[in-house]
Parts: C-alpha cells; sequence; structure tokens
C-alpha cells in the first residue's frame, strides 16, 4: 500500500535463542501471505549483511513489483556495535539501492524502536549534514519519540549514533565507481591545494586517526604471552584474536599472535598471524589444526635485510613432528614468482590426516613494494583458486612477518578485487579500516596503501572495456 521498494532488517531471526523476529518471506520459491504472493528472486550473502531480491503480486492485479530486503547481520546480541564501520558501509549500500521514486523504507528491529531507531537517525543526520552542514541528534530523537515511543531505547545506542556521524563525516566518502578509478588515483596523488602533501597522504594519515585502548589487547599482554610476539608493539585485539583450545596446566596456552579478519562475502574468511618464531611453530600448526585452516600464504623470506623475518616452521626434507602434528613434506613447485608446498599434516593423536598447502610469495622486494601488482594479483587469483578446488571451509591463514603489513595489502586486495567484480565499485580507505578494526596497523605504510590502489587500476586495465 505505501509503495515501499526497501526493508532495512536490524536484527537476525533468533539470538541469544529467542526469536526476534518471524521469517516472514519464503526461503526459496514462493509463499502466499493474505492477499500478497512473494516471490525470492535471489539472495547475497556477504560477510556483515545479506541483500534479498523479492517480486510481489497481488491477487487479482496484473502488476508486479520488486522489493529488496537489507538484513545487518553484525549487530552484537549484546549492547552495539564495536565500531560503526561496518554499519556506515550497509547504510551506504540500503541508499544507493532504494529507487528515488519508491515511497517509504520500511525499517525494523524485534521492537521496531532501539536498532531501527539508530538507523533512522543516522540515516536522517547523514542527510541533513549533506544539505545543511549542521547536525542535531538530541532534537532528531526528540522529535523521533513523538511519532513513536521509545525510539533510540539505550544510552549506548545514543552514543553509537554520535560515534557513527563522527566517523562518517571524519572520513567522508572515498567510494569510487571502477570507471573512474584512474581520476581519483591521479587526484589523489597531486599536491592538494595549501598543502605540502598528496592526497594519497592525507588519506592515509587520516586511516590512523582512530586510537584502540590497551584494554582492548588483554591476553597479548600477559607476561605468560609476551615472548610470544614477534614485535612488541603488533598484537592482536582481545575480541579479534584466533584463541587455540587451552591445554591442561599451562598458561596461556590458549594465546598465538592471530586475529579473524573477514572477507568480502564471509566472515572469517582469513586469519591474520605474525610470520611463526621458533617458540611458537608448535601453536601455529596447531592454530592451523583446530580452524581446519589448509592453505597458507607467506609473503617474506625467512631473512630479509639480513634479519630473521620468520622462522622455518616447516620441514624441508622428511617428516618433523610438532606437538601434536606431524607433518610430511609432500611435495615443492617452484613457479616464477612464488613456491608451493604441499604437505600431509596428521594429528599423531587420532591418526586424522589432511592436506596443507603453503604458498610463499618470492617477488616481494626486501624494501618498498613490488613496482607493478600484476605479479601479486595473479598471485591471490591462484591462491584463491586452489582455495575453492581443494580448501577446506577454514579460513586462509596469511602472515609475513609481523602480519599487518604485506599480510593487510594481500587481504585488501582480495577484498577489493572480488567487489571490483560483483559491485563494479573500489573503495580502498574502507576496506583497510575495516581491516584496522579487526587487527592494528594493516596495511602499514603509505607505499602499501598506494600499491593497493595502483594493483587495482591493474587488475582493472585487464578487464578491456573498464581501463582508463
Amino acid at each position: 500500500e505505501q509503495r515501499s521498494a526497501t526493508i532495512v532488517m536490524m536484527t537476525k531471526l533468533e539470538e541469544k535463542s529467542r526469536v526476534k523476529c518471524d521469517q516472514y518471506w519464503p526461503s526459496r520459491g514462493t509463499d502466499t501471505y493474505g492477499m500478497i504472493q512473494v516471490t525470492l528472486l535471489d539472495t547475497i550473502e556477504l560477510a556483515t549483511f545479506c541483500v534479498r531480491n523479492f517480486c510481489l503480486h497481488k491477487n487479482g492485479s496484473s502488476e508486479k513489483r520488486e522489493v529488496r530486503q537489507f538484513q545487518f547481520t553484525a549487530w552484537p546480541d549484546h549492547g552495539v556495535p564495536e565500531y560503526p564501520t561496518p554499519f556506515l558501509a550497509f547504510l551506504r549500500r540500503v541508499k544507493t539501492c532504494n529507487p528515488p521514486d519508491a515511497g517509504p523504507v520500511v525499517v525494523h528491529c524485534s521492537a521496531g524502536v532501539g536498532r531501527t531507531g539508530c538507523f533512522i537517525v543516522i540515516d536522517a543526520m547523514l542527510e541533513r549534514i549533506k544539505h545543511e552542514k549542521t547536525v542535531d541528534i538530541y532534537g532528531h530523537v526528540t522529535l523521533m519519540r513523538s511519532q513513536r515511543n521509545y525510539m533510540v531505547q539505550t544510552e549506548d545506542q545514543y552514543i553509537f549514533i554520535h560515534d557513527a556521524l563522527l566517523e562518517a563525516v571524519a572520513c567522508g566518502t572515498t567510494e569510487v565507481m571502477a570507471r573512474n578509478l584512474y581520476s581519483y588515483i591521479q587526484k589523489l596523488t597531486q599536491v592538494e591545494t595549501g598543502e605540502h602533501v598528496t592526497g594519497m597522504e592525507l588519506e592515509f594519515k587520516r586511516l590512523a586517526n582512530s586510537k584502540a585502548h590497551t584494554s582492548r589487547f588483554i591476553s597479548a599482554n600477559l607476561p605468560c604471552n609476551k615472548f610470544k610476539n614477534r614485535l612488541v608493539n603488533i598484537m592482536p585485539y582481545e575480541t579479534t584474536r584466533v584463541c587455540l583450545q587451552p591445554i591442561r596446566g599451562v598458561e596461556g596456552s590458549d594465546y598465538i599472535n592471530a586475529s579473524f579478519i573477514d572477507g568480502y562475502r564471509q566472515q572469517k574468511a582469513y586469519i591474520a598471524t605474525q610470520g611463526p618464531l621458533a617458540e611458537t611453530t608448535e601453536d601455529f600448526w596447531r592454530m592451523l589444526w583446530e580452524n581446519n585452516s589448509t592453505i597458507v600464504v607467506m609473503l617474506t623470506k625467512l631473512r630479509e635485510m639480513g634479519r630473521e623475518k620468520c622462522h622455518q616452521y616447516w620441514p624441508a626434507e622428511r617428516s618433523a613432528r610438532y606437538q601434536y602434528f606431524v607433518v610430511d613434506p609432500m611435495a615443492e613447485y617452484n613457479m616464477p614468482q612464488y613456491i608451493l608446498r604441499e604437505f600431509k599434516v596428521t594429528d599423531a593423536r587420532d591418526g586424522q590426516s589432511r592436506t596443507v598447502r603453503q604458498f610463499q610469495f618470492t617477488d616481494w622486494p626486501e624494501q618498498g613494494v613490488p613496482k607493478s601488482g600484476e605479479g601479486f594479483i595473479d598471485f591471490i587469483g591462484q591462491v584463491h583458486k586452489t582455495k575453492e578446488q581443494f580448501g577446506q571451509d577454514g579460513p586462509i591463514s596469511v602472515h609475513c612477518s609481523a602480519g599487518v603489513g604485506r599480510t593487510g595489502v594481500f587481504i585488501t586486495l582480495s577484498i577489493v578485487l572480488e567487489r571490483m567484480r560483483y559491485e563494479g565499485v573500489v573503495d580502498i580507505f574502507q576496506t583497510v579500516k575495516m581491516l584496522r578494526t579487526q587487527r592494528p596497523a594493516m596495511v602499514q605504510t603509505e607505499d602499501e596503501y598506494q600499491f593497493c590502489y595502483q594493483a587495482a587500476l591493474e587488475y582493472l586495465g585487464s578487464f578491456d572495456h573498464y581501463a582508463t
């Protein structure tokens, strides 16, 4: 009746094993609800939200309409999201897709006041900022409450609204249509008027604005774990760290310097970790096994600039045992830009075996970044193709030395290139920002940041119709 084209759903169907919302749409095919026939056309599942397209048909009428539902799946069962970054990306996607002539956007959570209120206030204030350059959160919540009781339910939600608006204003828009990427990069590499630095440098510096509290690294700082960190200042956040199954009686045995990272479509698609130390090699194999990670990406040589960057954590010729795991080298293939090693890993406790494949990229220069992104793009493609062919359900484990610089570049480009293929848009800044909410310092230097842009552009050039 309202001619709405968009539904925003801010809850999962169940949270804390309570039903929050009935599934009011068909899982497949067509269902009838009263007078209305609803057909599910397709579903796109991404790491933090899900998009469903429906066709609506009313009995006795010939008219068919399409309605799109956006379900945000990353709101925690308790409280509010730790960072507004994923929510803002979700809001941007909803805004781009809602047709200008449509009726009102329908927003719901469970009761339709808390998260629903957050979504509406943030959207309304971003519109206001765009047109009037002012903001009045208090005023808008008051207005909404005169239209529906209790809108924005908790103080945490009220604070979250402020955080989200602050981030949106501070970061601006960095999303570019793929076809405009070349000119966007041209603009970024020029020195800004009145500044002594390029837009690229300013954009990279803007990333560092969100600082992490030390309270966010609890386990990493424990005395029993300190020696397990290759660098004192690069540690995993408590909320995203990979927890090992504790070994009875061994303090800190659940700790490894590693973080789960979301991919484009999948939560925890990657593990970003440091290059193992001699002391943490057993933990590394335990992590691969427990998380069913059968693909390892290594982005460093064992030694660079005369320093150890990574301990040789695998056996070269004959099998070796690391705590519970026997690792047998099966094969080694030397490619122009990388070495592929295959290992048979057996859990000595129950005799179960798996194949683990390690891709070591050998073309990253000891200083700086590769001159061209082409080889690295091919390498990313190779890794993901192998994952589709042989990989278990587990994450791809990626490491360099500290597990943030080159590792950050690998994961950033994996996400950016896939998004480019599906949506035809590029947002390097927001992608790196999102990664940094999951592990500190991801994409460590301005050179690496610029390399992400350059590689994205080269990737684009490989589809001729999009190139400059």
